[in-house]
């Protein structure tokens, strides 16, 4: 039997998640050595995760349903423990963690498990019932796990307020690479207008990619648009794309890279948001951002300073946010917004962070 020193298990990972792991795997690989990270996650995604030497890449059949795909991560994830012991557990997102934590407890007691939500499923718009049933299965499921990992201090006072224990939570803000893929791609296909705006994200209600298209529609030849992404959990209607804005897909880290160098100013109108990655990436490449004032969007973008805060689904205040901003501002904002990536939002702290974490739990064995 191999002993796998951290296994990674994710039910979905399409978007912030597959950037966190594709970031994170390649120094945790280098820390550990070969063949001591592992990686469970559906069929359909894999494409979605870089191949990296030595790092063991394990996916399940999956469907459209995500309550029996949690169902199949947490029998992929035991028969793949009883094979391969493991040191560390960490968990993705709400619907493998429900999944996977109860079962872990019953059948590997030992194991040291963390949980990471990226976002809680009760932070956003639902009925109040629906909200206190889902707090209520989380404080349940928190006795579960070892550790839980806050991507933002937002979610770790949403989750006090919801009583969740303190010895359980620990911040870790997210992070990514200092420096991106340099080889050459083709130029952006922007459609004509004087400011360029980029989204990119899931076509998704919590993503507020139709907030983005009404504001293009308001500002007409004074902006056009690319939307990079696409629907993934279909609880949105098709969108209605304007005339100045063109639709690419999911892209390769290197044509997002040449987006972000190309853009005007990243748009993130999300509704709620747990961190706010593609925040981290724009900042990185020396682009403003204006982003809905909400969750942890607020600790990554410094209003007046490395870009704009809105209010979620108010169209007319994000365009009026948008015409405030001059050349100059937009140059000065993208310095700053990359002095604070530098300062605040680098992989490589995440990963002492986690590592920091890890030893910790498995000292206490």
């Amino acid at each position: 039997m191999t002993m796998i020193e951290v296994l990674h298990c994710a039910e979905t990972i399409k978007g912030g998640v597959a950037t966190y792991l594709k970031e994170l795997i390649p120094l945790q690989r280098f820390h550990f050595g070969a063949n001591n990270i592992a990686i469970i996650i559906p069929d359909s995604q894999r494409d979605e995760l870089t191949p990296v030497e030595g790092v063991i890449i394990l996916s399940y059949p999956d469907r459209k349903n995500r309550l029996l795909n949690s169902l199949a991560i947490a029998k992929a994830t035991r028969a793949f423990l009883l094979k391969n012991p493991a040191k560390i557990v960490h968990i993705h997102s709400t619907f493998a963690g429900a999944s996977i934590r109860p079962l872990l407890r019953l059948s590997f007691r030992d194991l040291k498990v963390i949980y990471c939500p990226h976002g809680w499923a009760w932070d956003r718009p639902t009925s109040i019932w629906k909200r206190q049933c889902t707090i209520w299965v989380e404080r349940l499921l928190s006795t579960c796990c070892d550790r839980i990992v806050c991507i933002s201090q937002h979610e770790k006072n949403t989750a006090l307020r919801a009583g969740i224990k303190k010895s359980k939570l620990v911040v870790i803000l997210n992070g990514i690479r200092e420096s991106t893929e340099n080889s050459v791609v083709e130029p952006p296909c922007w459609p004509k207008g004087n400011l360029k705006l980029l989204f990119v994200g899931r076509f998704d209600h919590q993503k507020g990619v139709d907030v983005f298209c009404s504001a293009l529609t308001l500002l007409g030849k004074n902006a056009c648009g690319i939307l990079v992404g696409d629907y993934v959990l279909g609880d949105t209607k098709r969108l209605e794309i304007p005339q100045n804005v063109n639709h690419v897909g999911w892209l390769k880290s290197n044509q997002l890279q040449n987006l972000y160098a190309t853009a005007d100013i990243l748009i993130i109108p999300s509704r709620w948001e747990g961190f706010g990655l593609v925040a981290t990436e724009a900042m990185r490449a020396g682009l403003p951002v204006i982003a809905s004032k909400v969750g942890g969007l607020p600790e990554i973008v410094e209003h007046l300073n490395t870009g704009l805060l809105v209010s979620p689904c108010h169209t007319k205040e994000l365009v009026e946010a948008i015409n405030s901003l001059d050349a100059e501002t937009l140059i000065s904002m993208g310095k700053s917004g990359r002095e604070r990536f530098e300062q605040m939002f680098t992989i490589v702290r995440v990963h002492e962070e986690l590592l920091n974490t890890y030893k910790a739990l498995n000292a206490s064995h």
